[in-house]
């Protein structure tokens, strides 16, 4: 799963997040009907796999120490990274959408929205999870539609911190803490009957969307497009399907996510340069490009016990302890 939200991801940012970015696709073009279609599972399933790790360890004592990790593990990395990223853009004249630079990571910068806002949702629900709010599957599922149709409607100026996306972000994790902290594998098929009957309908409705016969369901601001997301994680977690080439992939996710655009426009570049016209073409070794440097980056951190901390978000290096005077 996480394979496949790289995957997705990669796909996304080589096509571009809308017709004036990345390689600049209209709408109907067919890699863009693929890349929108995936609109309702990318960004969701990367929030639901987090909260399925946090579930694995789930916070009991200590909540200063998990806020000091977290912060460790997801912003520092996003300083480190993400300011590279913009300075990048600005050398490459490509800083025209960004936030002035004394803004940056105040305003989010990019993709590295996520590293913010993934960051407030993982220490907002080890809160309430600290305070046994979430020890019931009812009220875990109740807050998970709470979340679903007040998330919305909340409205933060220019996401600062990544607060809006916050509220996005935040019934996936949920859903994910609670598809493994209560088994969702183990459910009876009414369960399976009903999760899937309701995904199909969801996914028609989209599908409707996607190709004009109806409005079209916004992404990130729709409580129906956000249902669709948790549904179709559940989905997959009840699937026993494993391809071994996105399970490897899915081991270097973190620097896929924060490094990959390096190797989409060096991609798109190149092939510019060269004059090759071919969209698929382009498609296809944008996400190459993208998912080598990625999975590159973090075979190169780990070399370093600084670079590991500085762009994985590992402990910091410890000072040698100074020999004893004879």
């Amino acid at each position: 799963m996480r394979g496949l939200a790289c995957l997705l991801l990669v796909a996304y940012h080589v096509r571009g997040g809308d017709p004036g970015s990345g390689l600049q696709l209209p709408t109907d073009n067919p890699w863009s009907a693929v890349v929108d279609a995936a609109d309702y599972l990318r960004m969701p399933l990367f929030s639901f796999l987090s909260g399925w790790v946090y579930a694995t360890r789930p916070l009991s004592s200590g909540s200063w120490s998990f806020v000091r990790v977290k912060a460790r593990r997801l912003l520092v990395p996003l300083l480190v990274v993400g300011t590279l990223f913009g300075v990048v853009q600005l050398l490459v004249g490509a800083g025209d959408g960004l936030p002035p630079w004394y803004a940056w990571h105040l305003v989010p910068l990019a993709h590295f929205w996520f590293l913010e806002s993934i960051f407030w949702v993982a220490v907002t629900v080890a809160l309430l999870d600290r305070w046994g709010v979430l020890r019931r599957p009812q009220v875990l599922v109740g807050l998970v539609l709470v979340a679903l149709v007040v998330g919305p409607s909340v409205a933060v100026p220019h996401n600062l911190l990544g607060l809006q996306t916050a509220t996005f972000l935040l019934p996936f994790y949920l859903a994910g803490v609670g598809a493994l902290r209560f088994e969702v594998r183990s459910t009876g098929p009414r369960f399976r009957v009903l999760l899937v009957a309701v995904t199909v309908v969801l996914v028609g409705r989209a599908a409707a969307g996607l190709l004009g016969e109806l409005p079209r369901l916004p992404s990130q601001s729709s409580a129906v497009a956000s249902l669709l997301g948790v549904c179709l994680c559940l989905c997959l977690v009840l699937t026993k399907v494993t391809v071994r080439p996105l399970v490897v992939l899915g081991a270097f996710s973190f620097t896929v996510y924060t490094c990959h655009v390096f190797g989409t426009a060096a991609s798109r570049m190149l092939l510019d340069a060269a004059g090759v016209q071919s969209v698929s073409l382009q498609m296809v070794a944008g996400i190459v490009a993208g998912l080598t440097v990625g999975v590159g980056a973090e075979l190169v951190a780990r070399r370093h016990a600084w670079t590991g901390a500085l762009v994985l978000g590992r402990r910091w290096p410890r000072r040698p302890a100074a020999s004893p005077q004879a």
